[in-house]
């Protein structure tokens, strides 16, 4: 849990709870082939550089309040992220090897990962986090990984990319199937679940909806139940702060602040609910620059890059340099990159595709790409 205090423009404190390491899901929910940890490293170390200071193991609402932040700062800012985990709701859920997504990538972001040599391995989930949950798995060891859905692939809110790169490297998946209940040995821990068959029903807010086919329940076994169906928002010291709450999310206004608590700002997950990544860089852009006003200045941020003059001519018709992968059978076996980075001459190409659409195109009524932000 982590919350950024402003007090004045130049000094700059971050309050950071659990974790011994700055990054937040960045570091403990995306596994290392798809970001890094070097190069999240490099982007930490430069905003540190800038002065800011970072107190560890502190819990918002326990160690310190936010009336008590907010009388000590000029300004606040809430970015708790949505690091919680939503449940199945099932009787047992509470046994040896069920275990959520959430957490599950956190140990092994923490290098504190389940060894799994061997083991049966099941994800519930269709979004980005169950296919990482599945690859990582895969990587860690598992004889068998499979992806538990109730709906069909098509349905499945994950990248397409992401989905055939998890088949890619064996991961099975089974669609139209709804867990039911759970199999628990003598020993409190799972053994396996029983999936109750789905089929494809009449569109409910543009989407196809599912049912049970009537048919009985399936089995899967497994040494280990990954929940992957949703991530919450810690959100109750906020409300009882009078910090505005709906269904989960604080509520903001356009700009990232209250219209009731002044100096008081949030942004990223914990208001928009989980989203994405660059979803999230952008928010903070905005809340910088509305805190920034707010405390009464008006800086400008160089981006020390000179962008070429757009020119007005046409361009050849040219496809786009597609990023190649290693292979499944070598990548799985590590946490290495699945890309291959561009070559020089591909990445000259595909930068001479830009249309510079903050120039000519919509971005222009945005405020284009400028130079100073």
């Amino acid at each position: 849990m982590q919350l950024i205090i402003c007090s004045l423009w130049d000094i700059r404190q971050l309050y950071m709870r659990c974790f011994q390491k700055l990054g937040g899901m960045l570091r403990y929910g995306i596994p290392n082939y798809r970001l890094p940890k070097n190069r999240l490293d490099e982007d930490i170390n430069a905003i540190l550089k800038t002065g800011v200071e970072v107190k560890y193991g502190l819990k918002i609402g326990e160690d310190i309040t936010i009336q008590q932040l907010r009388s000590e700062y000029d300004a606040v800012l809430i970015t708790i992220g949505a690091s919680t985990d939503k449940k199945l709701g099932l009787e047992g859920e509470d046994a040896d090897g069920v275990i959520s997504a959430v957490q599950f990538l956190r140990d092994v972001g923490k290098d504190e990962a389940l060894d799994l040599t061997g083991k049966e391995v099941a994800v519930v989930g269709g979004g980005n986090v169950s296919m990482d949950a599945v690859r990582t798995a895969k990587r860690l060891g598992a004889k068998k990984v499979s992806i538990v859905y109730r709906r069909r692939v098509a349905d499945m809110t994950a990248l397409p990319a992401e989905i055939e790169g998890a088949i890619a490297e064996g991961i099975e998946v089974q669609t139209l199937k709804a867990p039911a209940s759970l199999d628990i040995d003598e020993n409190h821990h799972i053994k396996g679940m029983y999936v109750t068959p789905q089929m494809i029903s009449e569109i409910k807010g543009g989407r196809a909806s599912v049912k049970a086919t009537g048919e009985p329940d399936q089995y899967i076994p497994c040494d280990i139940l990954v929940v992957a169906i949703g991530q919450n928002i810690e959100t109750d010291h906020f409300a009882e702060a009078g910090i505005p709450v709906e269904r989960g999310k604080i509520v903001t206004t356009a700009g990232g602040d209250f219209l009731d608590m002044p100096g008081v700002f949030a942004g990223g997950d914990c208001a928009s609910g989980p989203a994405t990544v660059i979803k999230a860089i952008a928010a903070a852009k905005v809340v910088a620059a509305n805190i920034d006003e707010y405390l009464g200045y008006h800086h400008e941020i160089s981006c020390d890059v000179e962008i070429p003059k757009a020119s007005l001519h046409d361009r050849v018709p040219c496809g786009r340099a597609e990023l190649t992968e290693r292979e499944a059978c070598e990548r799985v076996c590590d946490f290495e990159g699945v890309e291959n980075c561009m070559t020089e001459k591909e990445a000259k190409q595909e930068a001479c595709r830009c249309l510079r659409c903050g120039h000519f195109g919509y971005g222009i009524f945005k405020g284009g790409r400028e130079k100073l932000w």
